[in-house]
């Protein structure tokens, strides 16, 4: 996207020779794009292919046309159109919008992006006053309030969605709230915990994750039109009265900081990678909970596919392919991350890259959102087999914690306790089962080994935001309150 006038900032304008076009230009008319009338010749087409972007920007055209009627509002307060000239350029606007929406093709090679196809259909269907739609108004700060619209509103829909999947989580955890299950650090059992309190986990995490995507939109809540190229519209333009049509809460302060910066659109794709790290995460426990190692859960069927080998595969490629994108939405970020750290001011070409990872990030994002929900709700703990391995070493730290109530130093509990789970390993059982002279140094440790349960210690964690059940039933009527059920 360029300036008003078509100039590249910092750029040099290649040569071109009046008369004959050479072999390697196009052999459009000059004159077919807007900016024409500054060259005698016309784009070498390999240019052309190097700066066309309507192939991807016009899944702006809505935000474009909503972003070009509030214009012509302001064009009307500004004194440059007349009543009769507003109406009749809206009037063209939407049905060029319904025309979009309908999935008429209405583009012609020759429009070089969405903002000057927009503007050529306008004015071939409403004549010469469809030149005036682009006066103040340069395509710097046009499409830079073009991507911040699509953010707001993208930045709803994404958490919507997440949403969603916190309403499937929190069913899937009232559903097993009181069932048992290993907690693991490193990848080793630690503690028990119910499988409610692990699955909300997943739920708060997610809550933070509404309040990023909350967040990029406020800071994608500054209006830029009237900001020009980079010094502002020399009109009377009224940008109070713009913004309130488009919903932007504030105008932006500089005209400068208006078209040359992208930092909220990092912030959202920031969030977006964020958040598929956390889809990543729990994809990877579900893919390894599903193993026959494990046998912890299994997915529904239509969220897992077959080998085209081997007939007994039951694939979990759901949690696979959610774990895969999470790379994919990381590298959006990095993408235009690495454009905008070394620009120099205001608004340069490079800028047009600002728009694809954006895109991606939507779209990858809704999908797996919408998978990771469905494939929670066919989600099935299967409890018999998780108790089958949970290990009683996990027991460890509540018999030490009840050497501490009896007058041990924590650090001589942890001792003792270690050194019996030492030897229940080296004489290959359970440090419950070992002999009772093993456990002389316990007060009252015939009585404590029986009550020593699984149960047992996820009950002593009733801590606010333990694992405990009075804590897990506080957590879900919290959850409950935020999804308003």
């Amino acid at each position: 996207m360029k300036s008003m006038m078509g100039a590249k900032a910092g750029s040099k304008t290649p040569k071109r020779s009046p008369g004959k076009t050479p072999d390697k230009t196009s052999k459009k008319t000059p004159g077919a794009n807007l900016w024409a009338g500054r060259f005698q010749g016309s784009m070498a087409s390999s240019m052309e292919r190097l700066s066309i972007s309507l192939s991807f920007d016009r899944k702006l055209f809505r935000e474009d046309i909503e972003g070009s009627m509030a214009h012509a509002h302001g064009l009307k307060a500004a004194g440059v159109l007349t009543a009769a000239e507003l109406a009749t350029m809206l009037a063209g606007l939407k049905q060029v919008l319904s025309d979009l929406e309908a999935g008429r093709d209405l583009f012609k090679p020759s429009d070089e992006d969405i903002h000057m196809a927009v503007e050529r259909i306008l004015t071939e269907r409403i004549g010469d006053l469809g030149k005036k739609l682009h006066t103040g108004r340069s395509r710097n700060d046009q499409v830079a309030t073009d991507l911040k619209l699509y953010v707001r509103r993208q930045a709803e829909t994404l958490e919507a969605l997440v949403t969603g999947l916190q309403a499937a989580v929190y069913r899937k955890a009232l559903e097993y709230k009181s069932a048992l299950m290993p907690g693991y650090t490193h990848v080793q059992q630690a503690q028990p915990i119910y499988i409610g309190h692990y699955l909300l986990s997943f739920f708060w995490a997610l809550e933070r994750d509404k309040s990023r995507l909350r967040h990029a939109s406020v800071s994608a809540g500054q209006m830029p039109l009237g900001s020009g190229a980079l010094a502002g519209s020399a009109f009377p333009y009224k940008r109070e009265l713009v913004a309130a049509r488009l919903g932007f809460p504030e105008l932006s302060p500089n005209s400068i900081d208006a078209t040359a910066h992208r930092d909220w659109a990092l912030e959202f794709l920031g969030a977006g990678a964020i958040l598929g790290a956390l889809l990543s995460n729990y994809a990877e426990d579900f893919v390894l909970w599903s193993t026959q190692e494990f046998a912890y859960i299994e997915l529904g069927e239509a969220y897992t596919s077959g080998s085209s080998m081997m007939p007994q595969k039951k694939n979990p490629d759901s949690m696979e392919l959610i774990r895969g994108k999470s790379g994919r939405l990381l590298g959006n970020f990095t993408r235009l991350f690495t454009v905008m750290k070394g620009l120099p001011h205001a608004y340069d070409r490079d800028l047009q890259e600002d728009k694809e990872p954006v895109f991606d990030t939507v779209e990858t994002l809704g999908l797996c959102l919408t998978v990771m929900a469905e494939a929670v709700d066919s989600l099935k703990f299967r409890k018999d087999e998780i108790e089958r391995k949970m290990h009683p070493g996990m027991l460890a730290t509540d018999l030490a914690d009840y050497l501490v109530d009896k007058g041990v130093a924590f650090r001589d509990a942890h001792h003792i306790v270690g050194r019996m789970i030492g030897k229940a390993e080296a004489a290959g059982t359970s440090f419950l089962d070992l002999p009772e002279a093993e456990w002389a140094d316990i007060p009252d440790g015939k009585a404590f080994r029986k009550k020593l349960t699984f149960a047992y210690s996820a009950e002593r964690r009733n801590i606010q935001g333990g694992t405990g059940s009075a804590s897990v039933k506080a957590q879900l009527a919290k959850a409950k309150r935020i999804l308003g059920l």
